[in-house]
């Protein structure tokens, strides 16, 4: 594995070899780093893990090469990640009609309100078709803790719905993932 040199949290981001497509991996690395502080051996751990998994299962080839898919990262969260690592993962705009830019905004601000040992995985297209970690967020912008070392997204340049013009960053609300090592998680739908 390589890291970075940049910092956030004490702790480097893990990053995706150049050639592989293995982002959706790295983000649920990272976000269970950011949620823990998982150490190096520990993180190292979780990777085998997931290599393992995903090698037992015919999977491994497939997703190096294409990528994970949203059903794909919701059967990894549950059997590799678990309860052992991240006590909650909810997925609060799954089945919901798209919600505009400023209702998803607000609902990730509220989840990341400062509090520690929560991360959330990101789906992007448009300019990116990736898999991210949101480490803050604040009213212009997102922060990420990201293994293709992508540090922001403008707030400016992002939507929920189609790339057009300079909105280039289409953020993924139903493939989303609200992460905690809390027993409680908020209702997404108090903002």
């Amino acid at each position: 594995m390589r890291r970075s040199s940049r910092l956030l949290n004490g702790l480097p981001p893990f990053q995706q070899g150049g050639l592989d497509s293995l982002c959706g991996l790295y983000s649920i690395i990272n976000a269970e780093r950011i949620i823990n502080h998982s150490t190096d051996e520990e993180t190292q751990i979780l990777f085998d893990d997931l290599i393992g998994f995903l090698s037992r299962r015919g999977l491994l080839g497939k997703f190096l090469i294409g990528g994970i898919l949203h059903p794909q990262m919701l059967l990894i969260l549950d059997k590799v990640v678990g309860k052992k690592r991240i006590s909650n993962v909810d997925i609060p705009w799954r089945g919901v009609p798209n919600p505009d830019l400023t209702t998803f905004w607000k609902s990730m601000q509220y989840f990341l309100d400062g509090t520690p040992g929560r991360a959330i995985i990101l789906g992007l297209m448009g300019y990116h078709e990736h898999w991210t970690v949101i480490e803050k967020i604040t009213n212009r912008s997102i922060l990420l803790y990201d293994s293709a070392l992508i540090k922001r997204l403008p707030r400016n340049f992002c939507t929920t719905v189609y790339a057009k013009g300079q909105r280039k960053h289409v953020l993924l609300p139903a493939q989303t993932y609200f992460l905690s090592n809390n027993q409680h998680i908020i209702d997404q739908y108090d903002t």
